[in-house]
């Protein structure tokens, strides 16, 4: 019996003419395997190496990628900078603003500021007596006028003489009163090198500069403060508290008058109560330093300058020394 040379025992190869030959017999034959898909008919696909259908995403192992934009995860799983949430600062480092969190504690302030005096103690001291003597002498010397100015009341002085003497006592007062504001501005210039990592000689306090708009700011702050305490008391209080960081600005920023004031209510009211707790401390602490005749007061006023300047430069986003 002669075979069908079609039948499935003699397929011709590939690349020879059938069209002479009849269709196939049995199940109808799969699409041609160059034309199907990875992984379905055709040639085996390897294992572990199956693609998905044309159109559908690659799944990576461990999950699918995050889509055109997301955050990529890292190793160590937090997103790369500037594609996702930043991650938060950590306590106590600058950012963008400032301190992240209560810029400073009272607590802290004034632990800082007893460490910093206690470690370099000699020259606070000697400032502190200098002053003590210029405020001696000057009470003296404003003393010896006030006994003038009595003998001329009690003897009838002529008109000219009493206003003679009257412009002098408001001339040394007007003085006594720029003293004191440059004694201010010593001890917060010892103050501000003492926060900035610098231990101040004896020296060192009296090398500032901006003197002009130092007294011109304070003289602005004493004015306001005057008129706040006389029209109904707590304004001049809030003008003491917002004014707190004035002398700070002048000399450790060489701002003018205006922009210092300016820039210390900015700044107090980042943080007003803070600054408000910190400030009744300082006056508790120099109340409690008076107590033992006066001799605390060596190491609790300039304590209370070096509270103040720490909370200056946290506030301003610095890292005190």
């Amino acid at each position: 019996m002669t075979q069908d040379p079609a039948g499935p025992g003699n397929a011709q190869p590939n690349g020879e003419d059938r069209r002479d030959a009849p269709p196939p017999q049995g199940p109808t034959a799969g699409p041609d395997p160059a034309a199907a898909p990875y992984g379905q008919g055709g040639t085996p696909a390897q294992p572990g190496a199956a693609y998905p259908p044309a159109g559908s995403p690659y799944p990576p192992a461990g999950g699918p990628y995050p889509s055109a934009g997301g955050p990529y995860p890292s190793a160590a799983g937090g997103p790369y900078p500037g594609t996702g949430p930043a991650y938060p600062p950590q306590q106590g480092s600058p950012g963008p603003g400032g301190y992240a969190g209560p810029p400073f504690r009272v607590g802290e302030a004034v632990s800082y500021g007893w460490r910093a005096v206690t470690s370099n103690l000699g020259p606070w001291i000697v400032v502190a007596l200098i002053f003590l003597a210029v405020n001696v002498a000057w009470n003296l010397i404003t003393g010896g006028f006030s006994q003038l100015w009595d003998s001329y009341d009690d003897n009838g002085a002529s008109v000219a003489a009493v206003t003679g003497l009257t412009f002098t006592s408001v001339l040394l007062s007007v003085i006594g009163t720029i003293v004191g504001y440059l004694i201010t501005a010593f001890f917060t210039r010892g103050a501000l090198d003492e926060t900035a990592g610098r231990r101040p000689d004896v020296a060192a306090f009296f090398r500032i500069s901006n003197v002009v708009h130092v007294v011109l700011a304070a003289v602005l702050v004493t004015i306001l403060t005057t008129v706040g305490l006389v029209l109904c008391i707590l304004p001049g209080l809030a003008v003491i508290v917002f004014s707190a960081f004035v002398y700070n600005f002048t000399l450790d920023r060489q701002q003018d008058a205006i922009a210092a004031i300016r820039s210390s209510w900015s700044l107090v009211a980042k943080s007003f109560g803070t600054v408000l707790l910190l400030l009744l401390a300082l006056l508790g602490i120099n109340i409690l330093g008076a107590i033992p005749l006066g001799l605390g007061l060596f190491v609790t006023i300039p304590l209370s300058y070096v509270a103040v300047a720490f909370a200056y430069r946290r506030l301003l986003g610095e890292q005190p020394a």
